[in-house]
């Protein structure tokens, strides 16, 4: 399973994601809604039985309401920004779901490695292991020597036992986010934990998140919204009017009359909604700028862990791995030679392995930062 792969299935299946497309269909669903006129009415009434004299009469009214004050186009602009809403609510989800499977497929790398570092270790030690039980069947070594092969091979066994566990558990996290549809029984994830540098500037990252997160774009069209909602709780303060045909019979007499009615506003004239719709618009205006600054902190953070972890690898590769794998080397060579102690061999050994398990965490860590900083971005800014 390739990061590709798991974020395809991802954006596919993950369970959050369909949640949030869903509720997408059920915003466009409500636009027609929205547009719908209202029904006309209709009425029908039979009086005046059971009197000598007097004919029954029968009467059918039909009306109409018609919509005053624009309140369908009002509905109509406020149902269209509530589903563009949605829609950058689903690209932000989109965000949040990729960063968790990159989080995931990263730790699971990571504990790849530690496995086969601890596997290479366990390989090495057992090669001197053989050596050291020949030399003693000899008698030309202690066998206490042997006892200290056995208690730094528990040290690697243990290293390698902890890297497993870490696996497995990466994994359901990966499964978990990704969803665990397309997934195989056993998998293994495919890449490795090297990364392409990029020469990045802070200021025009934080330029580009705030021109493209989806939560800043949605809390900006949220502020439409919120504008629209106040504009039809204004709309639906003013009165409709209901023209109104009537047919009438008395006996033989048939008769037709046109009226309308309309509601008194003397008491409800919506003044709760507008005052309701209007707070809801100045706490959209706040929320954008409480949004704009988190984003530019977000930013700033994600940048300087990017820059110091990626430092950090290169200070490692620069400084560290040559020489602590040299060592190991040589110390390996000289042990056979009869020209090193073991307890240097042992020591060699401990040094290159402390090296590159801080290599592998160090490269952990500026992978976890890209992830983080092309999340803050909304983009992907680093690979």
């Amino acid at each position: 399973m390739s990061l590709d792969d798991a974020l395809q299935l991802a954006l596919r299946q993950s369970p959050t994601v369909r949640a949030k497309e869903a509720e997408v269909q059920s915003s466009k669903a409500a636009q027609t809604t929205a547009a719908l006129r209202p029904n006309p009415t209709a009425s029908f009434a039979a009086e005046q039985f059971g009197a000598s004299g007097t004919d029954p009469q029968y009467t059918v009214i039909i009306a109409q309401p018609l919509e005053l004050g624009g309140k369908r186009q009002r509905r109509i602009d406020a149902a269209q920004a509530a589903t563009r809403v949605t829609g950058h609510q689903l690209e932000d989800v989109r965000r949040q779901t990729i960063l968790q499977v990159k989080t995931a497929f990263n730790n699971a790398l990571v504990a790849s490695a530690a496995l086969a570092l601890a596997d290479e270790n366990l390989k090495t030690l057992d090669e001197t292991e053989r050596l050291q039980r020949v030399r003693v069947s000899k008698g030309d070594l202690a066998p206490l020597e042997l006892t200290r092969i056995e208690v730094q091979r528990f040290a690697f066994e243990r290293d390698a036992g902890d890297a497993r566990a870490a696996l497995e558990t990466s994994k359901i996290a990966l499964r978990t986010a990704a969803g665990s549809e397309g997934f195989a029984k056993d998998f293994e994830v495919d890449g490795n934990l090297e990364f392409r540098d990029l020469l990045l500037e802070h200021e025009a990252l934080v330029r580009q998140a705030l021109a493209s997160r989806p939560d800043l774009l949605a809390a900006e069209t949220d502020q439409e919204r919120a504008k629209a909602d106040h504009a039809l709780a204004h709309a639906n303060a003013w009165w409709d009017i209901a023209p109104q045909i009537e047919y009438q019979r008395i006996g033989p007499d048939n008769t037709i009359g046109f009226g309308f009615s309309l509601p008194l506003r003397i008491f409800d004239r919506n003044q709760g909604e507008i005052a309701r719709a209007g707070a809801e618009r100045d706490q959209a205006d706040r929320l954008i700028a409480a949004r704009s600054a988190q984003i530019a902190s977000d930013v700033q953070s994600a940048y300087h862990e990017y820059v110091t972890t990626r430092d950090l690898v290169g200070s490692i590769e620069r400084e560290l791995l040559t020489p602590a794998t040299h060592a190991r080397d040589t110390s390996t060579y000289t042990y056979k030679a009869g020209g090193a102690t073991l307890l240097d061999l042992l020591d060699a050994q401990r040094a290159f392995n402390d090296t590159m398990q801080s290599y592998v965490d160090a490269q952990a860590s500026v992978r976890r930062a890209a992830a983080h900083l092309n999340a803050a971005v909304g983009a992907e800014v680093v690979r």
